[in-house]
C-alpha cells in the first residue's frame, strides 16, 4: 500500500468509526450567506435532557443559572439550547414532555382570531407545527402535531412548536424562498442516520446569524441531511457549545424550558 493509500484508508476509517460509535460533532457553518453552530449527536449514546423551570426550586430558566445548578449536582453543561416558544408567564406554548412526565399538554388548537387584519399568525400557530420527541429506546423524530396526535407515542422526552419546517423533505408550503423577513434562528431536525442536529444562528455579529425562513429549513434539507426539522423560536435564541461556542457558559435570555447535554465534572475541571 502506498502512502498516499495508506493516508486515504486511515482517514476512511476514522470517519467509518465516527458514524458507527455514535461520535458527536459540534461545528460552525455557513448556508446561504448566514453562519450557524451545530451539534449533531446519537441519542442513543448522548442523553438529551428537557429542563423546565419549577421542577425543583433551584431550577431557573437561564443557561447560567441551569449550570450552577448541575454543579451542585456534580455535573455542568455540555450542550444547552432553548427549547422552544412560550407564553406570557414563561409556558411553553405546546407540549413538554420531561423524563417521561407531560408537562404541558399537546395543543391542537388553531391560529388565535386576528384583532385586526394586519395581524400576522404567531409563528407556533403557522400550521402545520409539529413535536420533536426522543422515546425510551433513543430514537429520535420530529413528527406534525396531527400525525403525533394519533401515533400513541409515549416519549421520554418532548417539545412542541411551530412551524414544521420540513416534513418529508418538503419545505413548509408558507416559506417564501426570497422573503426579506430575516431573523435569527433555531431549529433541531433528525437525520437519515437517525441523529439529532441542534442548529442555531450565530449572535455576535447579529447580522452574521440572519437567515429568513425558507433558508433555515433548506439548510436542514440540503446540508444537514435531515427530512424532518422543527423551528424552535427567533432572535432570543441561543446554543452554547462547551468548547465550541464559549469558553464560559454565557447568561442566556429566560427560557420556558432548555434541552441540555450534562456531563459530569471531573477533578481538574474543578480546579480550574
Amino acid at each position: 500500500m502506498t502512502l498516499l493509500n495508506r493516508r486515504w484508508f486511515i482517514v476512511l476509517f476514522l470517519l467509518a468509526s465516527a458514524v458507527s460509535t455514535g461520535a458527536a460533532f459540534a461545528e460552525t457553518i455557513e448556508f446561504r450567506g448566514a453562519k450557524f453552530y451545530l451539534y449533531r449527536f446519537d441519542p442513543k449514546v448522548e442523553k438529551l435532557e428537557l429542563f423546565l423551570p419549577g421542577q425543583t426550586a433551584q431550577r431557573s430558566p437561564t443557561f447560567a443559572q441551569l449550570e450552577k445548578d448541575l454543579n451542585a449536582e456534580g455535573r455542568r453543561l455540555k450542550v444547552a439550547m432553548n427549547a422552544g416558544i412560550y407564553e406570557p408567564g414563561f409556558r411553553p406554548s405546546g407540549l413538554h414532555i420531561s423524563e417521561g412526565k407531560v408537562v404541558v399538554p399537546l395543543n391542537t388548537n388553531g391560529p388565535p382570531p386576528k384583532q385586526s387584519p394586519n395581524d400576522s399568525t404567531p409563528n407556533f400557530f403557522l400550521l402545520p407545527n409539529g413535536v420533536f420527541f426522543i422515546r425510551e429506546d433513543g430514537t429520535a423524530a420530529v413528527m406534525s402535531t396531527s400525525f403525533y396526535a394519533q401515533a400513541n407515542e409515549t416519549p421520554r422526552l418532548a417539545t412542541q412548536s411551530g412551524p414544521l419546517l420540513l416534513a418529508n423533505g418538503q419545505i413548509h408550503p408558507v416559506f417564501n424562498e426570497p422573503s426579506k423577513n430575516r431573523l435569527l434562528r433555531n431549529g433541531v431536525g433528525v437525520d437519515s442516520l437517525g441523529r439529532v442536529v441542534l442548529v442555531s444562528s450565530v449572535r455576535e455579529p447579529r447580522e452574521s446569524g440572519l437567515i429568513n425562513f425558507w433558508g433555515f429549513a433548506a439548510l436542514f434539507r440540503d446540508q444537514l441531511d435531515c427530512q424532518s426539522a422543527l423551528y424552535l423560536d427567533g432572535d432570543i435564541s441561543r446554543l452554547y457549545i462547551r468548547g465550541e461556542t464559549d469558553d464560559v457558559v454565557p447568561q442566556s435570555n429566560f427560557f420556558a424550558g432548555i434541552l441540555a447535554i450534562t456531563e459530569p465534572i471531573v477533578a481538574h475541571d474543578a480546579d480550574r
